[in-house]
């Protein structure tokens, strides 16, 4: 889950306080942390980042979804209020609680905001403190049009089943706020699903990326080191810097409104059908070495 220009340019946040550092990192991969392009063996898999690089994701604020949302738990919410509130209105008091919420997140300690708490706060600004119980059933009300919006970006289907038939172990990190379940729903419906080894959710870690835990948590579900992996996303800051800092090469997607100081991805990439070529390059390149 991408936040706005201004989240995106916060520097991520690590253990240590500051960018990861060979300290904060398990005995075995410390040797990597100095060097950027670390590796030094074939790539055996792939992680993927997952809105904006496999699926479409609109934004939290101001979209067709948002409003959805809104329009589909505003009967449940209008009868308990004081005041009169539009579905516009609702929509835009939820989505940039939201919004606030996840870039507050990344310019600290990108530890997952707590959405039942910003729900309930909204609500209780309008004059009305939910229960928990009503809660729960507000929050797949108002995410689902949001997962429903998702459609495959060209070519995702195939490249992920091509990476397999190549004989790669294939992972997505996704940061969600909540529905980790509605997403995965949303994988299968869109057939992403069958072509993945293994997911990793911040609802399930209750960190975010950049923080190191989906990054670390990836690997470990694939049963792969870091230096036989290859990061794919198409943001500068959580997809590639992040993932090189953990030993990872990165390869990025490129995003039309981020100008990188510098690019050290180990590959750019302009759509996904670019994707297969850039990964054998560096592999011919590693087994070379």
């Amino acid at each position: 889950m991408r936040s706005d220009n201004t989240a995106r340019r916060c520097r991520p946040w690590y253990p240590s306080g500051q960018y990861l550092t060979s300290a904060d990192l398990p005995p075995g991969e410390r040797e990597l942390a100095p060097r950027v392009h670390s590796a030094t063996m074939p790539i055996r898999g792939v992680i993927f980042d997952v809105g904006d690089t496999l699926l479409t994701q609109e934004p939290l604020v101001g979209s067709p979804s948002n409003r959805r949302g809104a329009a589909a738990i505003a009967p449940l919410v209008r009868p308990f209020l004081t005041t009169q509130l539009t579905d516009e209105q609702l929509a835009e008091s939820l989505g940039e609680a939201l919004q606030e919420a996840l870039v507050e997140a990344y310019q600290h300690e990108c530890a997952l905001p707590d959405v039942h708490g910003i729900l309930a706060q909204v609500l209780d600004a309008m004059d009305w403190e939910p229960s928990a119980e009503v809660v729960e059933v507000l929050l797949p009300a108002y995410f689902e049009p949001w997962y429903q919006a998702m459609q495959p970006l060209p070519q995702a289907v195939r490249v992920l089943q091509l990476l397999r038939e190549a004989g790669l172990r294939v992972a997505l990190i996704a940061n969600v706020l909540y529905g980790e379940d509605l997403l995965l729903e949303r994988l299968r419906t869109l057939t992403l699903a069958p072509h993945l080894d293994a997911v990793v959710f911040s609802t399930e870690l209750g960190w975010l990326k950049p923080h190191p835990a989906p990054y670390r948590a990836a690997a470990q579900r694939l049963g792969l080191s870091p230096r036989t992996l290859v990061m794919v996303g198409d943001d500068w800051e959580v997809d590639v810097r992040a993932a090189q800092r953990l030993g990872i090469r990165a390869i990025w997607l490129r995003s039309a409104d981020v100008q990188p100081r510098d690019e050290s991805a180990a590959a750019v990439i302009d759509d996904l059908g670019d994707l297969i070529p850039a990964i054998a390059g560096l592999d011919q390149q590693e087994r070379a070495a």
